[in-house]
């Protein structure tokens, strides 16, 4: 059964109505993109046993980054028999491109940063988080710092590299997660 989309200017002027429902993995959900003030995290691995729970008098509006694993999770809802569930369009993707308001979980530290940083290339990009891990260790190993107190400028060129390396696979989120990303480290 097809489900219906809503843009992200739409459904911010809408929010109120909905039960919003993040579905991205915790790393995600407090990541680069960050997310919906009002979002609930359920991870697309366990909306099913949710479903249950999601169930209620208000309809659901499902996000993601990019808007497939939202839409993809309605339609398990809808074959649970949850009707009422909206697909949020562009997920957080086209939420920050729409300059929306959006809750952001900064890292403690530059190593927190850096963990954000290989779980997001992991996710977007050829490399598995322990290649991505590697990478960022030889990177640092050149630089003569650790992994675990890495510096600002250490953790900059690790930014920059992998955003070059990522710039072949062309994620739609790059520059987002790029710009996010130096902003945390200018905090720190």
């Amino acid at each position: 059964m097809p489900f219906p989309e809503l843009a992200a200017k739409d459904a911010l002027a809408e929010l109120d109505r909905y039960r919003v429902i993040d579905v991205r993995e915790p790393h995600e959900f407090h990541g680069p993109l960050g997310h919906v003030e009002c979002a609930e995290l359920v991870p697309l691995s366990t909306i099913e046993e949710h479903a249950a729970r999601l169930d209620g008098s208000r309809p659901l509006l499902l996000i993601c980054r990019s808007g497939k694993r939202s839409g993809q999770a309605c339609e398990i809802l809808q074959g649970a028999g949850i009707k009422d569930v909206t697909n949020l369009a562009g997920g957080m993707i086209g939420w920050n491109r729409g300059e929306l308001p959006v809750r952001r979980s900064e890292p403690e530290n530059l190593a927190a940063l850096v963990d954000q940083v290989v779980a997001w290339v992991a996710q977007v990009g050829p490399l598995s988080i322990d290649a991505a891990t590697d990478q960022a260790r030889v990177r640092f190993d050149r630089q003569g710092v650790s992994a675990t107190a890495p510096s600002h400028a250490a953790v900059e060129e690790l930014i920059t590299f992998f955003g070059e390396s990522l710039a072949a696979v062309a994620p739609p989120d790059l520059e987002l997660c790029l710009a996010a990303f130096r902003r945390s480290l200018a905090v720190l």
